[in-house]
């Protein structure tokens, strides 16, 4: 298409996104929760609605799909929104993760579908993809996860956000949403609270408890990280990658000047890897489209729900399956 004839129409096409978006949102209703058989158990999975085309959403970690809530009913104008509601760390390693997708899309009958994974979920994705084409119609990443991360960091940020937050007392609703916020620059949705109501149960003293992460599951994910399976970068499909710009050195603005002065440097050399590892997914060619989103959380479908759905929808109408 000629540029003027692009131009022309571009703020056109803007506006019928945001007007089908907005639809969908007024239109929007909690996910159904349905089941299927696949061989040897009955899958739990999430329908946000639709009749276009499937797309698979996909959580990082141990989260479940209820993160996308909300968001996801956004993106019912042009997809059927399918999750697996059981948490994402289910399956012992990222390969059956993955098989257990394809038993998904086969008990489903359905033979191809866009998958977008978030985090840990989106090198989950990558892989996947790389397994099985042909089930695959695009791929959509959010922050995918980082490759390279200090194992100081985390620790050093859980220190100064409990010296900002003070005494949190029992795991609470508000104490996660208070820590969820401090890390993911005060971004919370119904889909993060809904996600904290999957994670946790009544604990032997009526309080509230993370449940247990599988112990099989944290030594398959070690062995995976170690081994690069999440941090594949070759990809063959449409993709659109979207990713936190500086999301470090943007977390450690809200401490004291000492404590920036002492996490600092780490943000920045994790700053400095994490552009390394996108620009070998933009090195593999046009069908690649990567958008960095300045002052975004790890969590980009949350704090930028509206933007990201939007970007979403113009990446599928550009990218129509055949």
């Amino acid at each position: 298409m000629a540029a003027g004839v692009e131009g022309s129409i571009g703020p056109i096409w803007a506006r019928l996104v945001w007007l089908v978006a907005c639809a969908a949102v007024l239109a929007a209703q909690p996910p159904e929760t349905r089941s299927v058989e696949i061989p040897g158990v009955r899958l739990t999975y999430l329908d946000w609605g639709g009749t276009g085309e499937p797309l698979v959403l996909v959580p990082g970690g141990c989260g479940t799909a209820g993160v996308f809530d909300g968001f996801a009913q956004r993106l019912t104008s042009r997809f059927q929104v399918l999750g697996l509601a059981e948490r994402a760390c289910g399956q012992p390693g990222v390969d059956q993760q993955i098989d257990r997708l394809i038993q998904f899309l086969d008990a489903l009958r359905i033979q191809r579908a866009t998958f977008a994974g978030h985090s840990s979920g989106a090198g989950q994705v990558v892989r996947l993809a790389n397994r099985y084409p042909a089930r695959v119609s695009r791929v959509i990443l959010f922050d995918p996860i980082y490759e390279g991360v200090p194992h100081e960091f985390e620790g050093k940020m859980e220190a100064a956000i409990s010296a900002k937050l003070g005494p949190m007392g029992p795991l609470s609703f508000e104490s996660n949403r208070a820590r969820f916020a401090a890390w993911e620059l005060g971004a919370w949705s119904d889909g993060a609270a809904r996600e904290f109501r999957e994670q946790t149960e009544a604990g032997p003293g009526g309080g509230l408890r993370y449940r247990p992460r599988p112990k099989a599951w944290q030594s398959a994910f070690a062995e995976d990280v170690k081994a690069g399976r999440y941090f594949e970068t070759a990809v063959r499909h449409p993709t659109l990658i979207l990713v936190a710009k500086d999301l470090d050195l943007e977390r450690i603005r809200q401490f004291s000047p000492a404590q920036q002065q002492e996490l600092r440097p780490i943000a920045e050399a994790i700053g400095k890897a994490r552009r390394a590892q996108i620009e070998r997914f933009r090195k593999n060619g046009s069908h690649v489209r990567l958008k960095w989103m300045a002052r975004t959380s790890h969590y980009p479908f949350i704090d930028r729900e509206r933007e990201v759905s939007e970007e979403i929808i113009r990446f599928a109408h550009r990218n129509r399956i055949k």
